[in-house]
């Protein structure tokens, strides 16, 4: 090695590890690519290695740039945790916080009750990211995630956080000029309304097609609120959870006595950043919210 390392360099690397990309990687941290490609090319001269394959679909870690990753890591997790604690010193939280969820539960769910976060801990600040595809921890688009699907691989913190029923729900007037349903067998003279399935929306939303084997969609869309709002005109039946339906005068729960379908929705950060003050103030209360909400069955 000729020098001491960088972090500057070291942080140009792991976003690059984590983009894949040059262009992305640059992007992301607000610089040109070219930039990044010198970064990168004076680390590995400081190291005396090569860290990435370069390829035309990306870049890729080499053996050596996968043995350098950890100790990145536990440098970032170093930084980050020197500003929590001096910006915490007088006992206060701040910073901003990524949270990415599923659409509904983001916009009917976590949304309104920023307010008592806000009003506890003045100095954070939430960026909501609800989607139907899921953001990603790898990438660090989010620092939390409430997921579907919880990591399977990697360096994560996650738990449950609550169980989702999910209901059969129509417009009256849909429901007025339909075959009457008495039971699940009778929704095949049915239409639907439903995701679009082509891999824009996370594979775990398939809730229609666990109900019936060919069902008959008449309207499709990656929004689970627009799906919604298609049901209450009249275009079809729609599953939804309560929280989404909140049936009434627009939507009718086809069977209130039974749910169609059950998920787990799952919390998850990097371990690294789950030390940090704000990462964990923000987590802690994303499960109260879960715990308070009715709709919602914690275990």
């Amino acid at each position: 090695m000729q020098r001491l390392l960088e972090w500057d360099d070291l942080r140009f690397f792991l976003e690059l590890t984590r983009c894949g990309t040059i262009l992305a990687t640059g992007e992301k941290m607000g610089v040109k690519h070219s930039t990044v490609s010198r970064r990168i090319d004076k680390l590995e001269e400081s190291l005396g290695v090569v860290l990435f394959d370069r390829r035309r679909s990306g870049y890729t870690l080499t053996e050596a740039g996968t043995r350098l990753t950890p100790y990145a890591e536990q440098m970032e997790s170093a930084h980050l945790g020197a500003i929590d604690e001096c910006s915490g010193q007088l006992g206060s939280v701040s910073g901003i916080v990524r949270v990415g969820t599923p659409e509904a539960f983001g916009i009917r769910i976590l949304a309104p009750s920023l307010h008592k976060l806000y009003s506890e801990s003045p100095g954070l600040h939430v960026e909501l990211m609800a989607q139907p595809q899921f953001p990603s921890l790898v990438t660090r688009e989010v620092e939390i995630l409430v997921t579907l699907e919880p990591p399977k691989v990697g360096r994560y913190k996650f738990a449950r956080l609550a169980e989702v029923n999910y209901y059969l729900y129509g417009a009256p007037s849909y429901l007025a000029s339909r075959p009457s349903i008495t039971g699940v067998n009778d929704l095949a003279q049915h239409d639907f309304v439903d995701y679009i399935h082509d891999g824009s929306v996370s594979e775990r939303y398939r809730f229609l097609a666990e109900v019936i084997p060919e069902p008959r969609r008449s309207f499709t869309t990656t929004s689970v609120l627009a799906q919604r709002a298609a049901a209450a005109a009249g275009m079809g039946l729609v599953i939804l959870a309560p929280y989404v339906a909140q049936e009434g005068s627009e939507l009718i729960n086809v069977f209130p006595s039974e749910s169609l379908i059950t998920r787990t929705l799952w919390i998850a950060t990097p371990e690294d950043l789950f030390r940090i003050k704000r990462i964990r103030r923000v987590w802690d209360f994303i499960r109260e919210v879960a715990e308070a909400h009715p709709d919602l069955q914690v275990r």
